[in-house]
């Protein structure tokens, strides 16, 4: 009598996050957790596989080579995105699927310690590994198996409820139903099947070239010359080695790639019988030198050729693509036909009989596998799932099978029938170097409910690639369970059928599982037996007659009917739950591709390689550079995104500026720039959202009025050429002074495919909310409802916090010296220091976002409004016509923003909505309210903004060159001013600036020379050299070039005499500078209050201003933008993602802060720019709050916590950027 198994509760999942241990051996890159071990306990001599009692949560229990071991796994997820908050995996696994034909669970001592075969490799693979104990074929035989292996449904969803066995009927994989192959493929994967079909196939007849599913006219008739289609050479992969009937029956051949194998002339009649060590099952034709002990000799060595093949083009291309291969064993179904020998080892005679001599066999070619995975270094990165089609051979009755080796554990039945011996089988999944911290920690069992169909959805998920309705109708993922993730999902019932059958021991029935309890049933779903798997998992005891029982038959029986009529039994696997977006953002950012690297370079620091991986080690800071491992040029022009996986393995923060470089590379042409942030022990990634050459675009001209367009194709004035990628370099610094860093190989991501493209830029481009309608992204609004739910709670949460933040009324520092206070904002040197001074004299650090109000306006010209680009837009004597539609220039805009908010608020909306920006901006710490800010909010006297009086005048060579010698020029600048009166003596005005981006040369001379006879700047030019007693005819640029000085201060004093004479008292804060050489600085000594300068780069700097201009200066502009939020531009600075857009902000910060003559740092801007492009283009990705009115949370977080850091950090001491961000990112 068999002892029952004691029911396990819940695994204990410990929440501690220790360090990775500072080893050789490197933690696997996406885990952050230490199982806890306890010895392993063998199971009983001559037991089954032991059943756990199932919870709603599947389990993993720690596990021994040949014994499971009731313990602890702590686990997390290694596949969370960054487009989802979490760490991409640093490059695609590979992935093997080793499928075997009738081997049992109990074949293997991974399972049966009694089995009488030794199966080293496989035994290794266990150990390595994760063993699940409760996985089932969907079918008890194999034809129908194969096909829910091929498409993650259920077997009856194919052509023949019964599987398609022969080699010429109609393909069970039905037209539209996507397989396995070309799921994988679409994933960027080269793809592989090798071996047994059973799936049908499409051949063609000589007399009638059209398909022969038929024999009429003999096996002559067929047409092999042409390509046998519906097989899986045309099912998604790209290379296919099939044995149409694996080994048990006619045709005895072999198909490569559609084609026959030896070519229509070798063909001949088989009759059955024993040829040598060939034996023909039945009557049949097939190739003259067919011999089925040489068959499994042949598909190894035709996988370990693709294998070659694959390693070789990534290495000549420098690009790693993973592989997906489907390797279908002909072992060990009969017949039992072993080789004598291979790889050099005996196989027939190795084991008792022929039988288990072919899982000899089996185990030798999967070992032969694994040495070419390792001899690659791709070992490591591929996840490797060795299982069977169905249960296990019968060897005899049982305690009386032949040899005393039952391959099936115990269990009652054997192939082919619906007990447990008859479905359940091996399932053994490894991934990564086989030690603690791989993504499938070793030495474990799981006892989650699995079936082979569900392969399909795994692999979705593993790839990020949601699943269509019409695909994987009956497939769950077990990715999470694999991946040893708390809490994951398990599945709650699991179908299997058995087939008819005029053989011995064959059955037609079905089976349901609901957790440990089984319920058969006849083919017409008459319940017949019931059994506890738990108490009885021999099922030796049929509970259907009990009649406690008869509502879990019942219920049982309505969900085994409920399968059977469904459409699909299981939600097919979606990145978030919306059915409309055809892509998620996670989809686009998943790593579909690896470059093979070689280390050129590292200055100051040691570079340790870990496989593929580098360790950068040494004095802050390191200079290194990447190139091909071969003497060639990547080519990602394939893809949209580069990115490279990095950890900071030491305390403090790590900072990776990073360069992609073309040929003809200049400092500002020819390269790609990305920055990232490394807290301590954080995996992270540094991302390259790079732009491409504008006349490259081959997409539709409607969106050429954008500059980024929705297929990823990004316009950007430093042109980069993904095609002639010759080097990528980083610059590490660290906050500690020493770098430890953890390089990942460069991933590619967003595929540059037809396919994706097309979806992408799917009309209308625009949802009723302004928002990209094609991708779906966390956080995005799924309607007005949900906008207005979110915006509202919010609004709430901001105001509660606004209330609570410790501030002066305008913003400066309540906790911090005070000053005198004046009533006006004035600047200040404080301990070596520039500050701004705040009305009441607190010290303030001015941090506000541009254009802070509700405008996001894009083009709704004839071409869009007419057509059908939007979702909606306002017509007619819609309300909203009045509050979205403008025009500007004589073209019409329409503002999303703003329809918004009306239509979540009422008419009232705008002052909730104002209130709410002085809310937020006062609980984010945004003390300012930056350039062109609504006006509205300025003049409510709640948050300090600045203002921006503009003069456009263009000359000759020079857009928006200054001319402060005309007559009027000062006179211009106040009439401009006078629009601005309302803010005179406004103690909330901050200051103004006069002018945006003008265009400095870096010398005047040649500029004068150019300018027409009398112009009035040429007239002063000349006046001073003949005070100077220089030449004027011909004057020389040289002479020239030294009035640049003067000219500037003549720039500059006239401003500031404008400003004094219409808003005395206000600062005046220069002229948002963006290039230009330090005679700017110079000449605004004296005039300019704060000089201000647009810098869209990782920090501050201002070349502008020398050393010996001492001035305070205002970072007027910057921002950091990302691809993952729908809008498709990064903006003029990239990051990676959302998380990387929020600590590049607090770097920039600390940057400032560091520099004791920074001020203030402005963001641009308050809300997204629209995805379609505002005016001149501009399609940034780079708000605080999106089109929607939804905070993009991480960087509202991360700028929470760094201004309430930030006057301190700043006051005490000099320090480096590092240091400081250090501060501004503690908890």
């Amino acid at each position: 009598m068999l002892p029952r198994m004691p029911s396990i509760g819940k695994t204990f999942i410990s929440t501690k996050t220790p360090r990775p241990m500072q080893t050789k051996t490197e933690r696997f890159p996406g885990r952050n957790f230490t199982p806890t071990r306890k010895k392993a306990r063998k199971p009983a001599q001559g037991l089954p596989v032991k059943l756990f009692k199932l919870s709603p949560q599947s389990r993993v229990q720690s596990y021994s080579s040949l014994g499971f071991l009731t313990g602890v796994l702590i686990c997390v997820s290694l596949l969370a995105t960054s487009a989802q908050g979490g760490v991409l995996p640093p490059s695609p696994p590979n992935v093997l699927v080793f499928l075997m034909d009738d081997m049992g669970i109990g074949d293997c001592r991974a399972y049966n310690e009694q089995s009488k075969v030794s199966m080293p490799n496989l035994e290794r693979l266990a150990e390595q590994g994760m063993r699940f104990t409760d996985a089932h074929s969907p079918s008890a035989v194999c034809a129908p198996t194969r096909y829910s292996v091929m498409t993650g449904n259920y077997p009856w969803r194919g052509r023949n409820e019964n599987g398609t066995w022969l080699f010429n009927m109609p393909s069970q994989v039905l037209p539209g139903q996507k397989t396995i192959g070309q799921l994988m493929k679409s994933a960027g994967y080269r793809t592989a099947f090798l071996g047994k079909v059973h799936l049908g196939g499409k051949p063609f007849s000589k007399s009638t070239g059209k398909p022969k599913f038929n024999m009429k006219g003999g096996f002559r008739d067929f047409d092999f010359s042409k390509r046998v289609e519906d097989t899986p050479a045309s099912l998604g992969f790209d290379y296919a080695y099939e044995l149409p009937q694996g080994i048990q029956g006619s045709p005895y051949l072999a198909l490569e790639n559609g084609m026959l194998v030896g070519g229509p002339d070798n063909l001949r009649e088989w009759k059955k019988g024993t040829y040598g060590k060939s034996v023909i099952e039945s009557d049949g034709f097939g190739s003259m030198g067919w011999d089925s002990s040489e068959a499994g000799p042949i598909l190894i060595e035709r996988a370990v050729s693709f294998l070659g093949r694959h390693f070789f083009e990534n290495k000549k291309t420098g690009i790693r693509k993973p592989f997906f291969m489907h390797y279908c064993s002909q072992s060990c179904h009969v017949p039992h036909t072993p080789p004598d020998e291979l790889d050099g080892k005996q196989v027939r005679g190795a084991s008792l009989d022929p039988h288990l001599d072919m899982l000899v066999e089996a185990d030798i070619t999967l070992g032969k596998m694994i040495e070419k995975l390792k001899a690659a270094g791709e070992l490591e990165n591929t996840l490797i799932i060795f299982t069977s089609d169905n249960g296990g051979l019968s060897r005899g009755a049982p305690v009386k099978e032949k040899g005393k080796h039952n391959s099936n554990a115990g269990f009652r039945g054997s192939k082919a029938q619906i007990y447990e011996g008859g479905h359940r089988i091996p399932f053994i999944a490894r991934w990564g170097n086989g030690k603690e911290g791989s993504p499938v920690e070793p030495n474990t069992t799981c006892d989650a409910l699995i079936g082979l169909q569900d392969l399909f959805a795994t692999f979705a998920k593993l790839t990020t690639q949601p699943i269509d309705e019409r695909h994987g109708l009956d497939s769950q993922s077990f990715l999470d369970v694999m991946l040893g993730i708390k809490d994951a999902p398990g599945r709650k019932s699991l179908l299997v059928q058995a087939n008819n059958g005029s053989f011995p021991g064959q059955q037609s029935k079905k089976m349901l599982r609901e957790d440990s309890w089984k319920l058969i049933t006849t083919k017409e779903l008459v319940p017949i037996e019931l059994y506890d798997l738990a108490q009885d998992p021999m099922e030796s005891t049929d509970l259907i007659e009990e009649i406690s029982q008869e509502k879990r038959v019942k219920r049982m029986r309505a969900e085994l009917v409920k399968i059977m009529q469904s459409k699909r039994s299981t939600l097919p696997y979606r990145i978030s739950r919306q059915k409309t977006p055809a892509v998620h953002a996670a989809e686009l950012f998943s790593p579909r591709a690896t470059l093979l690297t070689n280390l050129k370079r590292i200055e100051k620091g040691k570079a340790v390689k870990w496989g593929r991986k580098f360790k950068i080690t040494g004095e802050s800071p390191i200079s290194l550079s990447f190139v091909p491992e071969e003497n060639i040029l990547w080519d990602a022009s394939g893809y949209k995104l580069i990115a490279i996986p990095v950890q900071n393995w030491t305390k403090g923060v790590t900072t990776i500026e990073g360069r992609l470089n073309n040929g003809n590379l200049t400092s500002w042409s020819h390269h790609a720039v990305g920055f990232a942030v490394a807290p301590s022990w954080e995996k992270t990634t540094l991302g390259f959202p790079f732009p491409m050459v504008e006349d490259r675009y081959k997409g539709p001209a409607l969106f050429k009025d954008q500059l980024a367009r929705p297929n990823g194709h990004r316009i950007h004035w430093r042109r980069f050429f993904p095609e002639d990628l010759r080097e990528i370099t980083l610059d590490i610094s660290s906050s500690t002074g020493q770098v430890d860093l953890l390089v990942h190989p460069p991933f590619l991501a967003w595929p540059n495919s037809d396919g994706l493209n097309k979806t992408l830029e799917k009309l209308p481009y625009l949802d009723e909310l302004g928002q990209v309608k094609a991708v779906d992204w966390p956080g995005k609004a799924k309607s007005i409802t949900d906008g207005r739910k979110t915006m509202t709670e919010q609004l709430e949460v901001a105001k509660v916090k606004a209330k609570k933040r410790k501030l002066s009324r305008y913003g400066g520092w309540a906790d911090g010296p005070k000053m005198k206070g004046t009533g006006r904002f004035r600047t200040a040197k404080v301990d070596g220091k520039w500050w701004l001074i705040d009305p009441d004299g607190f010290l303030f650090f001015s941090v506000g976002a541009c254009l802070t109000g509700h405008r996001a306006e894009t083009s709704a010209d004839p071409k869009r409004g007419e057509g059908n680009f939007f979702s909606y837009l306002p017509k007619g004597k819609d309300y909203l016509q009045w509050t979205g539609l403008r025009k500007i220039g004589g073209k019409r805009f329409v503002n999303f923003p703003a329809m918004n908010y009306q239509r979540y608020f009422g008419e009232k909306w705008k002052s909730k909505i104002n209130q709410g920006i002085h809310d937020r901006n006062r609980a984010w710490g945004l003390n300012t309210l930056g350039c062109w800010s609504d006006e509205s909010l300025q003049k409510e006297g709640k948050t300090p903004y600045v203002l921006i009086s503009s003069i456009w005048w263009q000359v000759w060579g020079h857009r928006k060159f200054p001319s402060p010698f005309r007559p009027d020029f000062q006179a211009a600048v106040e009439k401009g001013l006078q629009k601005l009166a309302w803010a005179k003596d406004d103690p909330y005005c901050l200051g103004i600036f006069i002018g945006n981006e003008l265009e400095w040369p870096d010398r005047i001379g040649q500029t004068i020379l150019k300018m027409p006879p009398g112009h009035p700047t040429k007239k002063w030019a000349f006046e001073e050299l003949l005070k100077r007693g220089k030449p004027t005819s011909p004057a020389i640029a040289k002479d020239l070039d030294e009035l640049y000085l003067p000219f500037v201060r003549t720039f500059f004093s006239k401003c500031k005499n404008a400003v004094e004479n219409v808003l005395p008292g206000t600062l005046y804060l220069g002229c948002r500078t963006h290039r230009g050489p330090s005679v700017l600085g110079q000449g605004a000594l004296g005039s300019v209050d704060v000089f201000s300068v647009n810098v869209y780069d990782s920090r501050v700097r201002s070349w502008q201003v020398p050393p010996e201009a001492d001035l305070p200066i205002m970072a007027s502009e910057f921002h950091f933008g990302a691809v993952d939020r729908g809008v498709p531009s990064p903006g003029l600075s990239g990051a990676w993602d959302q998380r990387q857009r929020a600590l590049s902000f607090a770097h920039y910060l600390a940057s400032s802060l560091s520099d004791p003559r920074f001020v203030g740092v402005h963001w641009f801007q308050w809300i997204d720019q629209s995805a379609s492009g505002r005016k001149d283009r501009e399609n940034h990705q780079c708000g605080f709050i999106d089109v929607a009115g939804r905070e993009n949370l991480e960087l509202v977080d991360v700028t929470t916590g760094a201004t309430a850091k930030m006057y301190p950090a700043r006051l005490k001491g000099q320090k480096t950027t590092e240091e400081i961000l250090d501060e501004l990112l503690s908890k």
